[in-house]
């Protein structure tokens, strides 16, 4: 497959030679995002220790996060097609990184702790998924689908390392130097590299940046946004990863006592779960690879389908250890494979001349869903003392997500009139 636009590449390895560095920078920006989703629990025994608050009480603070990001996800993305990535993305580094070393200056007044997560939210705004997701396909055509699975995984790598730095920190030293390391240096880093390396390939220079309006960008080319409003397709592929984010979120939330449930140890769980990040890995790099060199519905009908198996596996493992660690294996590796094909549809059934609104909308969907899946997988245990419910419901809503994402047609063909 060759790229059709003019001045692209027309090989993979000539884009990877060209924008490895953007796509390095972009690894270590979306690794800042998922910081305080994967450690705010190893903080609560600490917080609650120095101020008596409640694990609901400290909770509460990513539910402000949710509320604040997923109205203004398009926002973000709006700004980034306005203004190219790297303006949003520079300052966004350095305030998300005060904002959260922020944290360590809390005194025992709560309404100073939700004013941190309200500064933080707004920050994050900055580098939402968004905003890294425009810049790379916006430079990459032949591989943009490897290209997105390898910046994703910058998320699966906070996944892995950021708990075992930030339970490392405290243990030296205290939770307010965690807090303080974790933001300035980690986000430090990033801002450092995305400084030298993060380019955008097409965009004018500062000086000259008001000359030309966006779809005057070399390779930016799509759906307008209220053409893309009116595309049953993108809203079909925008539901299928709402449903999605919704289903694994609640799986995701509930699945130490999902498994315990089921008469696995406390250890043998905490094992079982660490698995989701090399499956993770696993099929976030092949969903990439299949997607550049296959224009086949199978792969997203595959990727979900699978998604959908492991909700079956999960239901019919009950007391077998191995089955249920089938299925959390099979959760993990077909999940970052939706997220990596369902990116990837997006770009190519919608362009990329207005890709930051449109996948803002998907964000915020995305967004909605996980807001919604750890309530209602925590009501249907409390209500049935069990979580086979949720996983029947889990199993219908990934079958009519599978649904969605078959027979979308032949990817579009944009050419410099499409807008």
């Amino acid at each position: 497959m060759t790229a059709s636009l003019a001045g692209v590449p027309d090989t993979a390895g000539r884009e990877w030679r060209m924008h490895w560095g953007l796509a390095l920078a972009s690894f270590l920006g979306m690794s800042v995002i998922a910081i305080p989703a994967v450690t705010l629990g190893i903080y609560m025994e600490p917080l609650q220790a120095a101020f008596g608050w409640s694990r609901a009480e400290v909770s509460l603070g990513m539910t402000i996060f949710a509320l604040i990001t997923t109205p203004l996800a398009p926002v973000a993305g709006a700004l980034a097609d306005r203004f190219g990535s790297r303006r949003l993305i520079l300052p966004g580094l350095v305030l998300n990184g005060l904002a959260f070393a922020a944290f360590s200056l809390m005194t025992g007044w709560y309404a100073l702790y939700l004013a941190c997560w309200v500064a933080y939210s707004f920050s994050q705004l900055l580098i939402r998924t968004t905003v890294w997701h425009r810049a790379l396909s916006s430079s990459f055509h032949v591989s943009r689908g490897l290209a997105l699975a390898v910046v994703m995984l910058g998320m699966s790598f906070t996944q892995i390392a950021a708990p075992l730095v930030t339970q490392h920190l405290i243990a030296s030293f205290d939770w307010r130097v965690t807090f303080a390391v974790m933001g300035i240096g980690w986000a430090g880093t990033a801002f450092l590299v995305n400084l030298v390396l993060f380019r955008e390939p097409g965009r004018a220079s500062p000086a000259r940046a008001g000359t030309a309006p966006p779809s005057a960008h070399a390779g930016e080319r799509g759906l307008t946004f209220k053409q893309a409003l009116r595309s049953v397709t993108v809203w079909r592929i925008i539901l299928a990863m709402s449903l999605f984010s919704l289903v694994m979120s609640g799986l995701s939330m509930h699945l130490f006592p999902l498994l315990t449930d089921s008469g696995v140890s406390g250890v043998s769980a905490a094992r079982i779960i660490a698995l989701i990040g090399i499956s993770a890995l696993a099929g976030q790099l092949l969903a990439g690879f299949l997607a550049d060199r296959t224009r086949s519905a199978l792969l997203p009908f595959a990727c979900y389908g699978l998604f959908a198996a492991a909700f079956a596996v999960l239901m019919e493992g009950h007391s077998s250890q191995t089955t249920l660690t089938m299925g959390v294996l099979l959760a993990g590796f077909s999940s970052s494979a939706c997220v990596t094909v369902g990116t990837y549809l997006v770009t190519r059934y919608a362009g990329v001349l207005h890709f930051g609104k449109i996948y803002g909308i998907a964000s915020s969907g995305m967004g909605l869903g996980s807001g919604i899946g750890p309530v209602l997988a925590g009501y249907i245990r409390d209500a049935t003392d069990t979580y086979s419910a949720f996983l029947a419901t889990g199993l219908v809503l990934a079958i009519a997500a599978v649904l969605l994402v078959t027979r979308l047609g032949a990817y579009p063909t944009f050419d410099s009139k499409s807008h």
